[in-house]
């Protein structure tokens, strides 16, 4: 009976996990609201890039700092925990730039998934160390970097019609995804 239970409740919050939704609020800040220690890290990762702007993040779980500029010709976002702390660092791309096997592999799960889908919006997500995430930006050292890509995109099947947020490791392969639930006036753009 208890290995019974066990695997329900295993269940259950597989299933749980597997389907949450992303519903991300975003307030525009002023730069002096944002912790010392991340507009000191910014400072110096990218040498006092002038149009920087700051945002207040939350998804109802988490809360985040986070800036967005332009950098070498890309939109760049970068989170900090409350603390001041770097999480990350996601870099917009156009489909056209991703690895050819690698798009392969993005392409084959959405075509074995789907019958139809588009692509909205695709980010090259790095997490590292600040220190490491910081060479990779002034020196483009990738030691100790975990590339991921996350994309959002449309996808039609028999049972969906969802926007979804996929998930992708730096080969391409699917690590999980989850419904994007956005409010147009409490999300902004770059």
């Amino acid at each position: 009976m208890n290995r019974l239970k066990l695997l329900v409740f295993t269940f259950f919050f597989a299933a749980v996990g597997f389907a949450q939704e992303k519903n991300e609020v975003e307030k525009r800040i002023k730069k002096s609201e944002v912790h010392e220690d991340a507009v000191d890290w910014l400072k110096d990762a990218y040498e006092n890039k002038r149009k920087t702007k700051w945002y207040f993040q939350t998804d109802g779980d988490e809360e985040v700092y986070e800036a967005k500029l332009k950098h070498k010709k890309h939109l760049h976002s970068v989170e900090f925990n409350l603390e001041g702390e770097v999480q990350n660092v996601e870099v917009l791309i156009k489909e056209k730039e991703i690895d050819k096997e690698v798009h392969q592999n993005i392409i084959n799960y959405l075509k074995n998934n789907y019958n139809k889908y588009s692509f909205l919006k695709i980010q090259k997500k790095y997490t590292g160390e600040g220190d490491d995430l910081e060479d990779m930006i002034d020196e483009n050292e990738f030691e100790d970097i975990t590339i991921n890509y996350e994309i959002e995109y449309y996808g039609k099947s028999d049972s969906d019609d969802e926007l979804w947020e996929g998930i992708f490791d730096e080969n391409g392969i699917f690590l999980s995804k989850r419904v994007v639930k956005i409010k147009a006036t409490d999300n902004l753009d770059y």
